[in-house]
This record gives C-alpha cells, structure tokens and sequence, in this order.
C-alpha cells in the first residue's frame, strides 16, 4: 500500500514515518509539509492512501488540499488530527475525507485504520483508543456545500458572528444569514448551538 504523509510539524512526520515503516505492508513513497507539495505528489505519486491534518500552516488548508487530492489521484484520504469534535468530523466528511483518527489515538489503531480505510467503504473515527467504525453516509449532508459555504463554516468554527463574517468577506448580513441557513439545513441541523454540540 502506497502511503503519502502530510504534516509541517517535523516531530510528527517523523513519528508516522516511522510507525508506518514498521509494517511490511506499507511504502511511504511520499511526504510533504506544505498544500502545493502534497497535491503535487498526490498528482505525481498516486499513493494509495494520504494522511493529512485539518490545519496545515496554522490554517484549515488541509480541508481545502483533501477535496484537491481526490481531483488529482484515486487516493483515500485518512485526515490525523487532534480535533474530533462532531463539527471538524463533519467538515472532514464535507471535504471527502474517508476516516478521520485522532491523534491520541494508539499506534495500532492508526495502521488498523489506514488498512481498513483502504478497502472500507466506512468512516472511521478513533478517539483515545476506542475505534468507532461509523457508516459514511452519517456524515453526508444533503447536498454539498458551496464554496462560499464552507468559508463561511469555517468563520464560524471561528467563533465569529454574523457582522463579523460579514465584514470579513464584505457581504450585507442578510447575505451571511442566508448562507448560514443553508449550511445549517443541509448538515441536516435546527441552529448554530446545535452544529457545535459537544464541541
């Protein structure tokens, strides 16, 4: 199975490379600590899985590069991260992510889920080592956000209001509050309190 590694924190990098090493049926053939590297060996590689975090850069740029690389290669896309609240696991799945595994999670697991990923048509969400196989389509809205949308969400997973995101992205407050409303209904939910539940 052929791996490719996303992550600019070299700590990090250097301890998945080593935990994957480990298995004989793995190959990292790539490893990339910025979005443009990733998504041009994504492109050059056709890895058969690629790991990537939620931000990349101090940013949610690893978002954006997981909808990128399934442009560009056939990869499944397993997002390692120490953000798995209900909403990063929603945005991961927005974004076409396969599984999403925490960070905190045991070295066994991580392989169990880049192995299970590769031929799963599941979700897969680990937490402090309890491994939580969940089908994909529970995190599917509707129908897919907008480009607009998920710059919004993602001002609001910053905690900003309405006028702040208005002023933001120079947009009247109606605009936002109607795209606000769209997002809301297709995550398939009533209010922003309830988006954010058990964050």
């Amino acid at each position: 199975m052929k791996v490719l590694l996303v992550e600019d924190h070299p700590v990090v990098l250097r301890g998945l490379r080593t935990l994957t090493a480990e298995h004989a049926d793995f190959e990292v053939v790539g490893e990339a600590t910025s979005a443009s590297q990733a998504l041009d060996s994504a492109r050059r590689l056709q890895p058969d899985v690629v790991v990537l975090p939620v931000r990349l850069g101090g940013a949610h740029s690893g978002i954006q590069l997981c909808r990128s690389i399934k442009t560009v290669c056939g990869a499944r896309v397993v997002v390692f991260t120490s953000f798995t609240r209900p909403i990063d696991v929603q945005i991961a799945r927005l974004a076409g992510a396969d599984a999403l595994v925490s960070k905190t999670a045991p070295n066994d697991a991580f392989i169990a889920a880049l192995r299970h990923v590769r031929v799963g048509p599941h979700a897969l969400v680990l937490e402090s080592g309890r491994a939580s196989w969940v089908e994909a389509r529970r995190f599917a809205p509707v129908e897919p956000l907008t480009e607009r949308e998920n710059e919004i969400l993602h001002l609001m997973i910053e905690g900003l209001t309405n006028p702040d995101m208005a002023a933001r992205l120079t947009l009247e407050v109606s605009t936002v509050k109607t795209h606000v409303r769209s997002i809301l209904r297709k995550l398939g939910v009533d209010n922003r309190r309830d988006l954010f539940r058990g964050a």
